[in-house]
């Protein structure tokens, strides 16, 4: 009994301590990377916030909170803020409603192709965003691409300075690109949800004339709620920190019209040369991601 309560006791510590440094030094080129490429950005990029600098000079001027006033008299970051709105939103409804819909009809089985269609429907989300804009340039192309064709051929008129010059259309087209590419991802996750369903409740379900839609509603929503929430909050996140697929098609023009946060901010860092305003709209970004941040781990606990 002695001995064993040295060893529990006492003795079990160094062996404790062992294992414990051990772990951390398996850890260690993790968090020295995650140190040197998130936590050290992060710092820096929050203090040069507080300067007024450039790409060519030598010494920034601390402005204190001047760069975060600037913001809110900027009506681009205020336009670029409403155009992250708009995709948010927008992918929200079509690509979690439309992943919902398809991974339904995939779960109850449509026969023949089945795999060969969510192969298809998923492609597009292992191409890279900048391959995926470049192909849809010239899809859209109003000269060369093959989409004026098509809708001409519908009888309806393509948009008279194309569909990613026109400022009217060009954020609802780059709206659909992204709901085209991304879509395939949020089905599959959904379809993972459906497929722990137990297929016991449809059968209860159907006994008390529960089928279809109804079914669909009262049974399988209710299952795969937690799946829901994630797979919204993934794409709120991926609304706002859209960059590749805008800055290729459009740069963020025409007239801003497209611009969103990620653009603008390279903008005023690298083309205007404004670090001192760039990181102070990188923080904000940062805010909104870490509320989303907090917002999903809140959700997920009490979902």
């Amino acid at each position: 009994m002695m001995y064993e309560t040295s060893r529990n006791g006492v003795a079990g510590r160094p062996g404790h301590a062992r294992e414990h440094l051990t772990y951390l030094l398996m850890l260690a080129p993790a968090l020295l990377l995650l140190g040197v490429f998130v936590f050290v950005p992060v710092v820096l990029v929050i203090a040069g916030s507080f300067y007024e600098f450039s790409l060519t000079s030598e010494d920034g001027r601390f402005v204190g909170l001047g760069n975060y006033l600037r913001i809110a008299g900027d009506e681009i970051f205020w336009i670029a803020l409403r155009n992250n709105i708009i995709i948010v939103v927008g992918s929200v409804v079509l690509q979690v409603g439309m992943g919902t819909v398809l991974a339904a009809i995939l779960d109850r089985g449509i026969g023949v192709g089945r795999t060969l269609l969510r192969t298809i429907i998923f492609a597009p989300m292992v191409i890279s965003s900048v391959a995926v804009g470049l192909v849809w340039t010239i899809i859209l192309d109003p000269n060369v691409g093959p989409m004026n064709a098509a809708v001409t051929g519908l009888g309806l008129t393509p948009p008279r300075l194309g569909w990613l010059g026109d400022p009217t259309v060009s954020i609802w087209v780059i709206l659909g690109i992204a709901t085209w590419q991304y879509t395939g991802f949020l089905m599959v996750l959904i379809l993972a949800g459906l497929q722990s369903v137990p297929k016991e409740l449809y059968q209860a379900a159907a006994l008390d004339g529960a089928t279809g839609l109804r079914a669909f509603w009262h049974i399988t929503l209710p299952s795969i709620r937690n799946v829901l929430v994630v797979a919204v909050l993934i794409t709120t996140v991926g609304g706002f920190k859209i960059f590749d697929l805008v800055f290729v098609t459009t740069g963020g023009g025409p007239a801003n019209a497209t611009q969103v946060l990620g653009t603008y901010i390279y903008l005023q860092a690298f083309n205007i040369g404004d670090l001192g305003h760039a990181h102070a709209m990188s923080v904000v970004l940062l805010m909104i991601a870490v509320v989303l941040g907090w917002l999903q781990l809140r959700v997920s606990r009490t979902a």
